[in-house]
């Protein structure tokens, strides 16, 4: 017996032993959500205020778990994949940790004693992070006609990603050939402002654009970026960011799985584009452009899949889509924003230890280019994107032309925009060639019912409109004209002067220019031999691949090497027509002629018809002859031949028109045919008088008793009161004009109407006598005014030969009055005009659609006259 409880007790001693040595049992997460944001957002909320909540250098990660069984534990761990984030007493069954940077992990808890530990199966825990750490990446095929290719040059391959292109387009970040581009720019991010600041906003979709906007912005100060369309940015759902419990979908949720699969890519959101623009006009005020600056820091310290700043400013110094905003200051302002933009980005790069690009895209014309000092911009700027393109369009009926030309067109238009002519405006300014990257469309603009063209190039005649569109009138989508505009009475033709392509259809008369791939492989070309950034282009979802293709090819990208292309002729210009008396000593002035490859060239001059005259200088770029006196009018021609370094050569021919000395000649003066004024408005009437001799002019007014003189009696403008008049009156005035010895007079005729509701619309203004007639030979320039039909109008860019009217864009309608619809006239988007009794808008382009009976106009209130 004794023995037998001696081994009983031992057993039982042993596995009471046995059992205290096990390590403790295993934990059990409680179950929930474990999802967490650095960057707190709300996907409810309409404005960014209320969206974009606070922005944490890390956030805090409670867990809590069970223990059913088992051993007690002394000391409990919590691992993040494997690693020890947080340790406590085995006591404890909570935990709370910092975690600071976005991703997926697998939490688990591991509970230990001194003889082993447990761990619970793992969980997953997301930190979401706008650099996308936590989302899967976005790494898709290439699509369409896109194929790969090895950027073997290192050159920029840029493209804008517009986004509203998700709706109607159907274009989403999943469908971008990001593995073939450099830098991606988001289109657009606005700057808040109301009334006065955002007025450019407020012709798109009837003004509805306006008001999107001022929703987002409801909150914030003026002069901050924001989000034009949270929805489309960070709400719909999209491939990788379906799942509506993530905090981040939308184009931005994509963009940031997008960075994950190619985090070389540099994605840039584009503050302005063309109807976004204006705030930028009210930043002369430091103070309002220092809200501006430490907006778009905290808005890459929000969303850090943005990789800096591209500014689309168009355009410094007027001729942009709100042509009241502009002057001489905004080249200065924009250096200046410039720099600030870069010292905040610098800042930026010391906190996050990153790098941030700053870039901007700006117009090709050489009086835009001529606003800024891009010399003094580019030292804080990584490229210049210089949109060489929308040079023609269907804005100008009348003049056609290369919207994309390389060079000069051969059937040389009164306007003479190329990319390379651009080009060289910045390198004469300083530019650096590295900084500057060269602009490639997507798309193409065009012109229908084009006709009274010679030499079978259509590109010489005019058009009655704009080629029905893609998407607007005029513009079409790269792969809508290889789709829908092939076959069927269409060719492609090929400006080799230009390195311009252009499509045709002799029979339907309508033409579209674009740039097929022969035109863009010779823009990287250029790009190659000329040490430029590389190349951009606008639109990414217009193009089927072939464009992106081409672009790579031009650079060097394909299989082979790609030569750069063979050497072009120098183009002559030996300048305008001159009309001159003899005795005199003309100059010839050929400084206008150029190389497209910046060869040296070589000048000749030669009289080609007339009296011999002694010609001096004749190599140089500039000649000079004497022209005898004459005692009738004689002609004579003179041809300029340039030649390159490797002989090739083109010549241009001006003519000097020698008219007969002429004794003392009379004045000439001009009066408006008519002036319209209301019943005791005060006016303005101005003369246009000149002295072929040079003579000086007195004036002498001849008004009647119904007219009060203000002013100006003895001089070229003369102000007067109206009488009160019940009904419309008819006055004559009349001036006369003496050099001393001879006169002239003209005349003008008064309509003075009462003031009534109901009264007929007048079609004229009064100021239209106070500046100089508009004529199709002068040379124009963005902010110059004009009198033509009466009206008052002023030039929004540089034209010539472009007639003033409602149809023409590069003019403005200076005259507040209130015209009413007319059938033969042609309206564009935002013109207002009376009819039947009441106000109307037009929506977009048209030319005898009357108000009230279709889609095209906007019924906007009752019309204040007949």
């Amino acid at each position: 017996m004794k023995a037998f409880n001696y081994v009983t007790c031992l057993t039982s001693l042993l596995v009471s032993t046995s059992a205290l040595s096990a390590p403790p049992g295993k934990a059990v997460i409680d179950w929930g959500q474990h999802t967490y944001q650095l960057v707190e957002i709300d996907k409810e909320k309409n404005a960014y205020q209320e969206i974009v909540g606070s922005v944490h250098d890390s956030v805090g990660v409670p867990v809590s778990w069970q223990v059913w069984s088992g051993e007690p534990a002394e000391t409990v761990n919590v691992l993040l994949d494997g690693q020890v984030v947080w340790s406590g007493e085995g006591s404890l069954s909570n935990a709370i940790f910092a975690v600071s940077e976005g991703g997926m992990y697998k939490m688990s808890v591991q509970l230990c004693n001194t003889d082993g530990c447990s761990e619970s199966e793992s969980v997953d825990l997301t930190i979401a992070d706008t650099d996308g750490s936590h989302l899967e990446p976005l790494n898709k095929p290439l699509q369409e006609k896109n194929q790969p290719y090895s950027n073997k040059t290192g050159k920029v391959v840029a493209s804008y990603f517009v986004e509203w292109g998700i709706y109607g387009r159907g274009y989403t970040v999943d469908q971008i050939p990001a593995q073939n581009l450099t830098h991606l720019l988001y289109a657009f991010v606005p700057i808040c402002g109301g009334d006065g600041i955002n007025d450019s906003l407020k012709q798109i979709e009837n003004g509805q654009s306006f008001n999107v906007l001022q929703t987002s912005c409801d909150g914030q100060q003026d002069f901050e970026v924001s989000i034009h369309d949270p929805f489309a940015a960070i709400n719909k759902s999209q491939e990788n960011v379906s799942d509506y419990a993530q905090p981040y979908r939308g184009n931005f949720g994509q963009l940031m799985a997008l960075k994950r699969a190619y985090p070389d890519l540099t994605i840039l959101p584009s503050i302005g584009g063309w109807t976004l623009s204006d705030p930028f006009y009210f930043m002369h005020d430091a103070s309002k452009r220092q809200v501006f600056i430490n907006s778009v820091k905290a808005y890459l310290r929000t969303w850090k899949f943005f990789d800096g700043v591209d500014i689309d400013w168009e355009y410094p110094g007027g001729g942009g889509a709100n042509a009241n905003l502009g002057d001489e200051k905004d080249g200065e302002l924009y250096v200046t924003i410039m720099q600030e933009l870069r010292t905040m980005l610098d800042e930026l790069e010391a906190e996050t230890g990153r790098e941030y690009q700053l870039t901007s895209a700006i117009g090709v014309a050489a009086n835009k280019i001529d606003v800024v000092d891009y010399s003094q911009a580019q030292q804080y700027m990584d490229y210049i994107f210089l949109m060489s393109y929308d040079m023609f369009g269907a804005w100008d009926l009348n003049i056609l032309g290369h919207q994309s030309g390389l060079y000069e067109a051969s059937h040389q238009p009164a306007v003479t925009h190329t990319a390379d002519r651009g080009v060289n405006r910045l390198l004469q300014q300083g530019v650096s060639p590295a900084k500057i990257a060269l602009g490639v469309p997507m798309y193409g603009r065009g012109w229908q019912g084009v006709t009274d063209y010679t030499d079978d190039n259509p590109m010489t005649g005019k058009a009655t409109g704009p080629i029905n569109g893609t998407w607007e009138a005029g513009m079409l989508d790269y792969r809508d004209i290889v789709d829908n505009h092939s076959g069927s009475g269409w060719v492609t033709r090929y400006d080799q002067q230009a390195q311009a392509s252009y499509r045709w259809n002799e029979e339907t008369k309508e033409l579209i220019s674009f740039d097929n791939k022969e035109a863009v492989k010779a823009k990287g070309q250029y790009v190659i031999q000329h040490g430029l950034a590389g190349l951009f282009s606008w639109e990414i979802d217009a193009d089927n691949g072939e464009v992106l293709n081409a672009m790579h090819e031009g650079l060097g990208h394909g299989d082979g090497d790609t030569q750069p292309p063979s050497n072009s002729a120098p183009i002559a210009n030996a300048g305008d027509d001159q009309s001159v008396v003899g005795p005199a000593d003309v100059i010839l002035d050929g400084s206008r002629s150029y190389d497209p490859d910046r060869d040296n060239i070589s000048y000749t001059w030669q009289q080609t018809s007339g009296d011999n005259l002694v010609l001096t200088d004749s190599n140089n770029v500039r000649a000079s002859v004497s022209v005898p006196a004459t005692d009738s009018p004689v002609s004579y021609g003179f041809s300029l031949m340039v030649t390159d370094e490797s002989g090739l050569s083109s010549s241009d021919v001006v003519n000097i028109t020698n008219q007969v000395a002429q004794d003392n000649q009379p004045p000439t003066v001009t009066l408006p045919v008519e002036i319209r004024v209301d019943s005791e408005e005060t006016f303005s009437v101005t003369a246009q008088a000149s002295d072929p001799d040079g003579n000086a002019l007195t004036y002498s007014w001849n008004v009647g008793s119904e007219f009060e003189i203000v002013s100006g009696q003895g001089s070229a403008t003369l102000s007067l009161n109206a009488p009160k008049v019940e009904e419309s009156v008819e006055h004559g005035l009349s001036l006369s004009v003496s050099d001393g010895d001879l006169l002239s007079s003209a005349q003008t005729r008064i309509v003075v109407n009462p003031i009534s509701e109901g009264e007929e619309c007048r079609l004229t203004d009064p100021n239209a006598g106070n500046f100089e007639s508009w004529s199709a030979t002068n040379i124009y320039v963005s902010g110059e005014q004009v009198s033509h039909d009466n009206l008052v109008w002023r030039a929004k860019w540089w034209n010539q030969g472009s007639e003033p009217s409602l149809s023409a864009t590069q003019w403005q309608l200076v005259s507040d009055i209130e015209l009413s619809w007319n059938a033969d006239l042609v309206f564009v988007g935002g013109d207002e005009i009376n009819h039947n009794g009441r106000r109307w808008k037009a929506r977009w382009w048209n030319q005898n659609s009357e108000p009230g009976i279709n889609q095209v106009w906007d019924d906007i209130g009752v019309a204040s006259c007949e």
